[in-house]
């Protein structure tokens, strides 16, 4: 399990280097780009990560995945151990595939012998699958593939390391329809109960099938943090031009068969969740709908 407890990151001058606040309102808010975090992350669980750009979604990640480690002992852990700079321990149970690929001038089946030294369950057999699902080529160097190709190769490489915690930015960015549904398959086939997944996604209807838990993040925070049992359970999305239905929405947004709407879920049946329309409305004021959990 990771745990981020009251987590605040930002900037004390301006052009240092980020660094953990103890305090975060001792600081102006525009040198905040994280404020007073705190979310757990359970194994067995795929969550969704959703936000504006520069909410803070990847900096977040970074974080957890000891990229930005400044002090985050204090603040992030990992199967209950303070994360920290360097330890290989609990740095081999994670997996972090960023959004920017690196531009590495090695083979892409020699780079996953290198990994697989460093990550001990790494899985050759399912790199091999991967790799023949997403159709690639053992040979290529990484640095001659496309985008989606680079993205392709590392969902491989996370994959088959079999880390405990894989953290994925933006993974549909670059694929196309057919590697998007091969991504999904690959997720719903390597998630077990003792792996987390968080997946941070501006697309999040091409995953949403997959997603356990929704966590949204405006103004540096986190205003949205449910399962997707107990939003369904709370919440209904529907689309009607009732004007019944118009006086009890939590918020609506007009469509071309008349209006999309949140309703408090009455009828005991889990509703189908719209995430476009969920988004929206924890943005437009979240204390409406956390009112109902």
């Amino acid at each position: 399990m990771i745990e981020v407890k009251d987590l605040s990151l930002g900037y004390s001058n301006p052009g240092n280097a980020l660094q953990i606040f103890e305090h975060s309102d001792d600081f102006d808010t525009s040198e905040i780009v994280l404020r007073d975090i705190s979310l757990k992350f359970e194994p067995g669980k795929v969550y969704g990560l959703i936000g504006r750009n520069g909410a803070g979604k990847t900096t977040l990640l970074k974080c957890i995945s000891s990229l930005i480690w400044k002090n985050a002992h204090k603040k992030v852990f990992i199967d209950g151990k303070p994360m920290s700079n360097g330890n290989p321990s609990i740095l081999s149970r994670i997996f972090f595939v960023t959004d920017t690929t690196p531009l590495i001038h090695i083979r892409v089946d020699r780079y996953a012998k290198k990994l697989s030294q460093f990550y001990p369950d790494f899985s050759m057999d399912c790199f091999n699958e991967c790799v023949e699902m997403f159709h690639l080529n053992y040979g290529e160097y990484i640095d001659n593939l496309s985008l989606g190709q680079k993205k392709m190769a590392f969902l491989s490489y996370a994959f088959a390391s079999n880390a405990s915690h894989i953290i994925l930015d933006e993974p549909t960015n670059g694929l196309d329809i057919t590697s998007m549904r091969t991504l999904r398959k690959l997720i719903a086939s390597n998630m077990t109960d003792d792996k987390t997944m968080i997946i941070s996604t501006h697309h999040i209807n091409e995953i949403s099938s997959l997603l356990d838990h929704i966590i949204i993040l405006n103004n540096k925070k986190a205003v949205f943090d449910h399962s997707v049992i107990e939003t369904g359970r709370a919440l209904s999305f529907v689309e009607s031009d009732k004007e019944t239905d118009k006086n009890n929405a939590l918020y609506s947004m007009s469509s071309a068969y008349g209006n999309r709407m949140i309703l408090p879920n009455t009828s005991g049946i889990d509703s189908e969740i719209d995430y476009e329309l969920l988004f929206e409305a924890v943005l437009d004021d979240n204390s409406k709908i956390d009112r109902l959990f």
